[in-house]
């Protein structure tokens, strides 16, 4: 596999990722309780895969380098608690603050990512990586609430995901149109 068939296959297994993670916190928020750390699980996974996968790129970029493998490694964590959540629901207060550790990670992950891209010049990609990394913060910060009792938590975990999820698409999206040279009329 090709440095660049990494890159879009990478960007797209994140981003279908975050949809799924976003999918499952709009559930949630519903009260659709029942498969949603699965969906979590699945997501995260997906979104651990595809980052690790853009890890393994070659570059001379420490910053992008670091924000990538941190990034994987928070959604890896985050992966793993909501699986934890889903088999294991006596320890649910110790999953949370697995997952709340995932999303950290996650945020400055892509933060550190945006950064890397600001300095570069790639705007758009800062901008992506900068949404991703909010949402993922945001994603933390619901976690925390949810860990005090506060029913607003779920309302900013999903606000998070869903944000994490438009920087994801918005991403790979843009590293689309840049791999198969795609013009698109602004008209």
């Amino acid at each position: 596999m090709t440095d660049e068939e990494k890159l879009l296959t990478g960007s797209w297994l994140d981003a279908i990722g975050t949809l799924i993670s976003a999918a499952a916190e709009i559930r949630a928020l519903a009260g659709l309780n029942d498969i949603n750390n699965k969906l979590v699980a699945i997501g995260e996974g997906l979104q651990a895969t595809g980052t690790f996968l853009i890890g393994t790129v070659t570059t001379d970029d420490p910053l992008n380098f670091a924000g990538n493998w941190i990034d994987g490694a928070g959604a890896a964590t985050s992966a793993l608690a909501a699986y934890l959540q889903d088999i294991d629901e006596e320890n649910e207060e110790d999953s949370n603050r697995l997952g709340i550790l995932g999303d950290t990670f996650q945020a400055m992950g892509a933060s550190i990512s945006a950064l890397a891209d600001h300095i570069a010049g790639e705007e758009e990609y800062a901008i992506g990586n900068a949404l991703q990394g909010l949402g993922a913060g945001l994603e933390a910060i619901g976690g925390v609430y949810d860990l005090r009792g506060r029913k607003e938590g779920q309302l900013i975990t999903t606000i998070g995901a869903i944000l994490q999820a438009l920087g994801s698409n918005y991403g790979a999206a843009l590293l689309t149109r840049e791999t198969f040279n795609l013009n698109i009329d602004e008209n």
